[in-house]
């Protein structure tokens, strides 16, 4: 069943107890309601609309609104503990384990949730109120990296145990990276295109990418050793909110948590710093200052958890990480853009850029990753455990 079908279900019927939820109150009627569509950085096979509308409640005008996000299975999973398992994140919510998540993040209040088909999920969402849309300074992004330093720490000192659901990911970055492999076969013969040619201006540069995809084994043996905590996975910019009025410790909101399971400890800001960069919303020229910002941060939030271990190992993490998620992990997306006449049309459209200037920052985000690999290869090799089988 298509969205168009799916959303004709919508009825005042159904929006009632969910608003009445949201809002805290058993007298609220529901007067008009409208959807709108948000743009955000969901994965394939989802949908999130905005649900805005008026009300009336003890005699007095209410605006109100909640959020619908629409999730279909993406064809492509097999088992709960895939890295892209549909259903996860309404698991998480009715499991009740983002009710008692550490200090230092929470997630909207799920309202609602309905399974409309075996390969649908709906979740009905707080709307959560946040600071304005204009780009974060490097303190917010402080903030930020310190705030999920602090919910790791509380894994990595017993404060909370790491929990063991069946439908949590396992070995995400594993099943991220591996599943990259028919687009880095495709690799070596297309780099005369254009816009590959401009993304890999040297073939050192491709032989350092291809050496990434070729020692994933190394990388990935090397993030297993290290101590492990709860990850979000995809905390960036467009997935989390600086709520305003409220003290650091529970002002940062994450959603979309269809990516949540256990990781190496410095691999939850890895999307912080580069997802930014791949979305636009970080300049490339700051991409360095904005890395050490969080990076010193991140380890504060550890040692206000109570963890006093050597930041080597969470530096370990961190750019290891890196060089996967963004090297070759990314390959699918990235080789069907340069070299895909409509998909630059639609990035185009997306970030109001040409398809030289997207490559040109894609080009740049590889720099930096390589960079990152090169420093995991030597932490690898200074830290016994993590050596390499």
């Amino acid at each position: 069943m298509g969205n168009a079908a799916e959303l004709d279900s919508i009825n005042r019927d159904k929006l009632v107890p969910l608003v009445r939820t949201a809002l805290g109150t058993d007298t609220l009627e529901i007067i008009d309601w409208q959807l709108v569509p948000i743009h955000g950085g969901g994965g394939l096979g989802t949908t999130i609309y905005r649900v805005v509308g008026t009300g009336r409640d003890g005699g007095k005008d209410v605006d109100w609104s909640i959020i619908l996000k629409i999730i279909h299975a993406a064809g492509e999973d097999e088992e709960p503990c895939d890295w892209n398992h549909c259903k996860r994140e309404a698991l998480i919510y009715a499991s009740g384990m983002l009710d008692d998540l550490p200090a230092g993040l929470s997630a909207p209040r799920c309202l609602g949730a309905e399974d409309p088909s075996l390969d649908c999920s709906w979740l009905w969402l707080e709307d959560i109120p946040h600071t304005s849309k204009q780009p974060w300074s490097l303190s917010d992004y402080a903030t930020v990296a310190r705030q999920l330093g602090r919910f790791n720490g509380a894994y990595l000192v017993g404060e909370q145990p790491l929990p063991a659901y069946p439908w949590l990911s396992k070995e995400w970055l594993r099943g991220w990276t591996e599943k990259s492999a028919p687009a880095i076969a495709l690799f070596p013969g297309i780099l005369e295109y254009p816009l590959i040619r401009r993304c890999f201006p040297t073939s050192g540069m491709a032989d350092a990418y291809l050496r990434i995809w070729d020692e994933r084994a190394d990388f990935l043996h090397a993030l297993e050793r290290l101590p492990q905590v709860l990850c979000h996975r995809d905390a960036f910019r467009r997935n989390l909110f600086l709520r305003p009025d409220y003290t650091d410790t529970d002002r940062l909101v994450a959603i979309d948590w269809a990516f949540a399971g256990p990781g190496a400890v410095g691999e939850e800001l890895v999307p912080l710093v580069l997802a930014g960069i791949a979305f636009f919303e970080v300049e490339p020229s700051i991409m360095g200052d904005l890395e050490q910002v969080a990076f010193e941060a991140y380890v504060e939030g550890l040692r206000d958890a109570g963890w006093q271990g050597d930041p080597r190992i969470v530096r370990l993490g961190y750019a290891a990480s890196a060089a996967l998620r963004y090297g070759p992990g990314c390959a699918v997306p990235a080789l069907a853009f340069l070299t895909d006449p409509a998909a630059q049309h639609i990035a185009s459209q997306l970030f109001g850029v040409t398809a030289e200037e997207a490559a040109d920052r894609v080009s740049l985000m590889f720099t930096h990753v390589l960079d990152l690999a090169d420093e995991a290869r030597q932490l690898m090799d200074v830290l016994p455990q993590t050596a390499s089988r």
